[in-house]
């Protein structure tokens, strides 16, 4: 696919990351967290600067994967059109299975947030739930993944990081609402986190649908 940035491509890494984030089982925990780390009574200065350090954690981590995933197209080459197809069904796959409840078969990770507070804490938090939230959210990850497999190092960096970009806005949005104490706000969007992983697997089809039209234009035509 070279190394030009496939702008389809980041709009889905950025709408995967924002689906990600609103996971069921991992949304609700977060204003908890938020509070652990900045205090009870913090303002939205800091609270916005806390979203921000906490979005730099799943930068690193998630740009390692990256670099990681599309490495692998990059050293062996020969595998990038085969990935190409792969990651096209897979995604197809993926979708079908979150739009119709299947379970996911995927390994989480077992790791401990850092008990130290303020910013450095919610950036040690960011990398610690990148981690541990995969599990949540692993159609979607495992998707952005693959497809990372079939792009270039450059491309594949980029768009793990958009992707946790796309988790960081809820983030900072999240901790503002905090500081104000919308727990109402809060609420309401802990109750939506269910229509929003229904709606995740309607992109995830999308998408799917668009990466093996690309596969068909880019080999085999």
């Amino acid at each position: 696919m070279g190394v030009s940035l496939d702008v389809p491509g980041l709009t889905f890494a950025f709408t995967a990351g924002l689906l990600s984030i609103f996971s069921p089982c991992g949304y609700a925990l977060l204003p908890g967290f938020i509070s652990y780390y900045l205090g009870q009574d913090f303002s939205v200065v800091r609270a916005i600067t806390g979203g921000i350090a906490c979005t730099l954690g799943l930068v690193t981590v998630y740009t390692a994967v990256g670099a990681l995933a599309s490495g692998l197209g990059v050293a062996l080459p020969s595998i990038i059109p085969v990935m190409s197809l792969l990651s096209g069904l897979f995604v197809l796959a993926m979708g079908f299975a979150v739009i119709t409840e299947l379970p996911v078969p995927f390994i989480q990770f077992n790791v401990t947030p850092s008990s130290r507070k303020g910013l450095m804490g919610l950036y040690t938090f960011g990398v610690v739930y990148g981690l541990a939230g995969v599990g949540c959210s692993a159609p979607i990850f495992l998707s952005v993944l693959l497809y990372s497999v079939s792009d270039s190092l450059v491309s594949g960096v980029v768009t793990f990081a958009v992707y946790a970009m796309g988790m960081g806005l809820p983030l900072v949005v999240t901790s503002v609402l905090v500081a104000e104490a919308k727990e109402y706000a809060i609420r309401r969007i802990s109750g939506a986190t269910e229509r929003l992983r229904r709606l995740s697997g309607g992109v995830l089809l999308i998408v799917g649908v668009y990466l093996l039209y690309d596969y068909y234009v880019t080999y085999v035509l």
